[in-house]
């Protein structure tokens, strides 16, 4: 039932899911979508260059979404 009792609950499991699939993506492909012009790449350092994700920052946030999305779950199966 949407809006129930167990709101908070998919809520935190939308919310610890994107977190963790997010970073998980960005690790994977740091470009995203955009594609580079054609030519030589831009010097390091230049606005034009895409900046790389960081990876420490990354790993705790892919830890912490898991962590929400196995309490979520474990709170909906728990009752």
């Amino acid at each position: 039932m949407l809006g129930g009792p167990d709101i908070i609950t998919f809520l935190l499991l939308a919310l610890g899911g994107a977190l963790a699939v997010g970073n998980i993506a960005a690790l994977i492909n740091p470009d995203g979508p955009r594609r580079r012009s054609p030519g030589p790449p831009p010097p390091p350092g230049s606005t034009d260059e895409p900046e790389s994700p960081q990876v420490g920052r990354s790993v705790v946030m892919i830890v912490v979404g898991t962590l929400i999305v196995v309490w979520a779950i474990a709170s909906l199966v728990g009752g």
